[in-house]
């Protein structure tokens, strides 16, 4: 057997003579154009040179049929990754006859990952508790991460299509194939995402008359198996002469690891968090190749017969050489030498090579797994409490920040730990993202509170929960408005039933929503009257207005094409978290005279109630201040059992009695305050004057200061996955 090429150590970046070696061999794109800028930049005139000079001379020198291989890295890299992937590699192809074609794509997804999980990591302990793996989904979903990875697969198309760098590469190809027959077969590699990229290459290069591509040989790929199925699979065994996918065992990709915390590998966290649709079917997956049909059998998995393409599943070690891989890591098998052996043969036609030179697998150093934080301490108390009043056009209203102010004030006074999102800062990832730290980080014994104050709405249900939950007439999700709803960035009751599923045992949460349509139970929806709608555009007597929005087609168009169609992973689990709401889903929650009439029937009863009082008592009291005004009737949803526990107390293995824990700076009668604001006639400006006053800034500064303290700890297990994936991004 040839013995392995002398092993290539970590350099530092390229010189310019190492780059200029590489002109000949490495197209640079940047957006799916010809990259302009950074070290390396790719012209149309170097393009031409390939394909004038340097691809001829190279088959002059070696006679017959010489393989042309194009190469797409993965997802994982930037630019400097991909040129040393291209450095490490070109001189093996050429040593082996084969004429390397580098498509360097500036991907730079681990630093796409360090900015949409990394840096929300920093400070939470979630990640690290027996349900890391989907908190970390969650956090990358509702952060950056589906949006810069949409973006990379955009430029992945875009490259292959109009005036795209990868298009004009084709068009140079197939010119070359027209003008010199039988002088090149040509094959393509990708690894990871690099399969999107050649599911446009291929086709495209096809089109501009290359001939067919002789081999194709995906590593690990990381594209949708129905772009693969569109895009790849009419060309199998006909255009595409020979398909080879290298990829993991089930049970090995779930023995994989990425960011130093996720339990799974990367395509795993593709599948749940950076797709449109969650839970997308991703072609390196056994359990979706198997789970599909038109792929079991182009793979010969259905046990029927043997398919038209070869799959190799790591660790395969006999059986032909052109079907050899042993990498147990996602990002391991463009370094793991039995995989890229086989692919050489594959591309050369011959069991005579010389084997890929041994490198730094980048798959097992990539993610070092952090050590263990210190717990937090238990029986802590922290609120996330929400108000926008800044909607954009027509939507503005008046009372929500006032309102989130008012809460922050009565729960600090409460011992809570608040932080506040207000107007610009309410967007539906910072709430959620926001609201996910809050549930992440709590450990058995703490009180939670999540309040919110602002618009809500409905939109159609994507899902089909709704009609799984007995609304089959009425398909339609509930869904709260942060300040960029209109671009289609609503939070929708699913939403909130995925972080609330993250509960520990043995925390409690509470949320209050003074908006129209905050959900209930058994999240139903029933529309509101025509009558009731048109309230939400004008305001009411008293300077009352209804805190509800109707989406329009616009808003609803963009709502669906962020969102797709998600699979559904399942119905949800038993809830938890209890909520009151400002009224039924029938009615309009109003506000009035700078404050929602919920929040101030409400919050001024939280401290005299906490620890004190039941849930079912609380809410007797609120409702007991709408009684000379039943425009709107506060609802409570939760466990059947929840309203016999105590309100705003811990979580007990045994039921807990109301304590005599002395009342705080309010009354534990409903203070005339609120009936003074729900009845203006009474006491003109009263209401208002009473929670201004109880309103102050007790929940920055400390809040602050206690959750800095929580974090510290945890801060520095994810500071090791930072360094981890800077490490990796420098090459």
């Amino acid at each position: 057997m040839p013995e392995p090429m002398p092993p290539a150590t970590r350099q530092p970046p390229l010189s310019p003579s190492e780059l200029d070696r590489l002109r000949p061999h490495v197209v640079n794109l940047s957006g799916g154009k010809f990259s302009s800028s950074g070290v390396f930049q790719t012209t149309k005139k170097d393009v031409d040179a390939v394909f004038a000079t340097h691809l001829p001379a190279f088959v002059a020198e070696h006679g017959g049929v010489v393989p042309v291989v194009f190469y797409a890295h993965g997802g994982l890299v930037g630019e400097q990754s991909g040129l040393r992937i291209a450095a490490t590699q070109v001189e093996w192809w050429k040593f082996n006859g084969v004429y390397p074609i580098h498509f360097v794509w500036e991907t730079g997804l681990a630093g796409a990952i360090a900015g949409a999980v990394g840096d929300w990591a920093q400070g939470r302990r979630g990640w690290l508790d027996e349900a890391k793996d989907r908190v970390l989904e969650l956090a990358a979903r509702f952060g950056q991460g589906q949006a810069i990875w949409g973006q990379m697969k955009r430029a992945a198309e875009a490259a292959s299509a109009g005036d795209g760098g990868a298009r004009y590469v084709a068009e140079a190809l197939g010119a070359y194939c027209t003008a010199h027959p039988d002088t090149v077969s040509v094959h393509a590699v990708g690894h990871s995402a690099g399969s999107i990229f050649h599911s446009f290459f291929i086709p495209a290069a096809l089109k501009a008359g290359v001939p067919a591509f002789d081999t194709l040989s995906l590593l690990a790929p990381a594209v949708r198996t129905d772009v693969f199925e569109k895009q790849l699979v009419p060309l199998c065994g006909q255009e595409v002469k020979s398909l080879a996918l290298f990829t993991m065992t089930e049970k090995l990709e779930r023995a994989d690891t990425c960011l130093g915390a996720y339990g799974k590998s990367l395509l795993y966290l593709v599948r749940a968090s950076f797709e449109p649709e969650e839970f997308s079917p991703i072609l390196g997956l056994e359990e979706c190749l198997r789970a599909d049909p038109v792929l079991s059998r182009l793979f010969g998995l259905s046990g029927a017969s043997g398919g038209i393409a070869d799959i190799i599943w790591s660790k395969a070690t006999g059986g032909p050489l052109t079907n050899r891989s042993t990498s147990t890591s996602h990002g391991g098998f463009d370094t793991d030498i039995p995989t890229m052996d086989s692919v050489a043969r594959r591309v050369t036609g011959s069991s005579r090579i010389q084997s890929f030179p041994i490198t730094r697998s980048r798959g097992d150093e990539l993610w070092p797994v952090p050590g263990p934080a210190t717990p937090r301490r238990a029986g802590t108390h922290h609120a996330l409490c929400v108000g926008i009043n800044a909607y954009p056009g027509g939507d503005a209203l008046y009372g929500c920040v006032a309102d989130a102010e008012a809460w922050a004030a009565q729960l600090t006074a409460a011992g809570f730990a608040v932080r506040t999102l207000l107007d610009a800062e309410a967007t539906r990832q910072n709430i959620l993202l926001g609201l996910l730290d809050l549930v992440a980080s709590s450990v058995a014994g703490d009180v939670l509170v999540f309040q919110y104050a602002g618009h809500g709405t409905y939109v159609d249900d994507l899902d089909g929960d709704e009609a799984e939950s007995g609304n089959e007439e009425k398909k339609y999700d509930e869904a709260l408005c942060p300040i960029d709803f209109r671009e289609g960035n609503l939070i929708i009751d699913d939403d909130l039933g995925e972080i609330f599923d993250q509960l520990p045992d043995g925390v409690s949460l509470t949320a209050f929503f003074d908006s129209c349509h905050s959900g209930d139970g058994q999240r139903r929806l029933q529309l509101l009257p025509v009558d009731v709608q048109n309230l939400s555009t004008a305001s009411a007597p008293h300077g009352r207005r209804a805190r509800y929005v109707i989406p329009d087609k616009e808003t609803s168009e963009k709502y669906r094409a962020k969102r797709g169609a998600p699979a559904r992973a399942g119905k949800r689990a038993l809830a938890r978290e209890v909520l009151f709401s400002a009224c039924k889903p029938t009615e309009v929650a109003y506000e009035t005279d700078g404050h929602g009439d919920f929040t101030v029937a409400a919050s001024l009863l939280v401290v005299p109630s906490a620890n004190r009082l039941t849930n079912g008592e609380f809410l007797a009291k609120i409702r007991e201040a709408f009684s000379s005004q039943p425009r709107q009737n506060p609802d409570f949803n939760g466990p059947r059992a929840a309203k016999s526990r105590v309100f705003l107390a811990p979580l007990v293995a045994a039921a807990a009695e109301p304590t005599d824990r002395p009342p705080g700076t309010a009354s534990g009668t409903i203070p005339a305050a609120i009936t003074a604001l729900l009845d203006p006639a009474a006491s003109p400006g009263g209401g208002t004057d009473a929670l201004a006053a109880s309103t102050g800034t007790a929940g920055s500064a400390g809040a602050a200061a206690s959750r800095e303290a929580d974090a510290a700890d945890r801060a520095r297990a994810a500071a090791a996955f930072l360094r981890a994936a800077a490490d990796f991004i420098d090459g």
